[in-house]
């Protein structure tokens, strides 16, 4: 590993589902980091964002001259540099992972619009159109099928790997808008990740940040 300092960019931690990913991955790696926050939607955001990242988007992590600009491609260089298995040990189980976090990665896209990350948020959503529905199942499914295959408490057993790094923020969703999730197995996962320490850190930072204020 670099003797160069990793300095982690990410956006609001109330709202930035892909920054909150690989923040997760590095704290459960173990590995020091500086990081930096760009709040989003202030005059001066696309401008400070553009200082760090290439891409002109947040996450990005730099170490060194290096500039990864991608959730994914972060947590995939984190799982590089550090001793702590962020993937699962047995191909089999991490190739599985990386399907369910390839599936994430670019999919799930009707959640994503009618349910946006919003930790401090707590209602109930009165009507969920048919896609949310649909991907709410999915994920569901995925959930059931990774408990009961690999015993828990996280997705691929008892370490928290980069597949729930990539599915906390779902379960924030689904507790911002009262989603009521039935099954046993989905309902102990969620209550492991709420309990999971690095995930209390970044939302209790969340719940006292300062956000850009709208009105029209």
């Amino acid at each position: 590993m670099s003797k160069e300092k990793l300095l982690l960019v990410v956006g609001d931690k109330n709202y930035s589902s892909w920054s909150m990913r690989p923040w997760l991955a590095l704290r459960a790696a173990g590995l020091p980091f500086k990081e930096e926050q760009v709040l989003l939607d202030f005059p001066n955001t696309s401008e400070r964002i553009h200082k760090f990242s290439p891409a002109g988007r947040v996450p990005v992590l730099h170490h060194g001259k290096l500039r990864v600009w991608d959730s994914l491609a972060i947590c995939e260089y984190a799982a590089e540099i550090s001793d702590y298995k962020l993937w699962p040990e047995k191909k089999e189980a991490r190739a599985h992972a990386r399907c369910v976090v390839a599936e994430m990665h670019s999919g799930f896209g009707t959640l994503r619009d009618q349910l946006s990350m919003d930790i401090r948020l707590r209602v109930t959503k009165g009507h969920l159109l048919p896609g949310t529905i649909k991907d709410i199942q999915r994920i569901i499914h995925i959930w059931q099928d990774c408990i009961k295959s690999y015993k828990g408490p996280f997705l691929f057993g008892k370490k928290f790997t980069i597949a729930d790094a990539f599915y906390t923020p779902v379960v924030m969703r689904f507790n911002s808008y009262g989603i009521q999730i039935k099954t046993k197995e989905a309902n102990q996962y969620m209550k492991a990740i709420l309990k999971y320490p690095h995930v209390q850190e970044w939302m209790a930072a969340a719940l006292v940040e300062k956000n850009a204020e709208h009105s029209f």
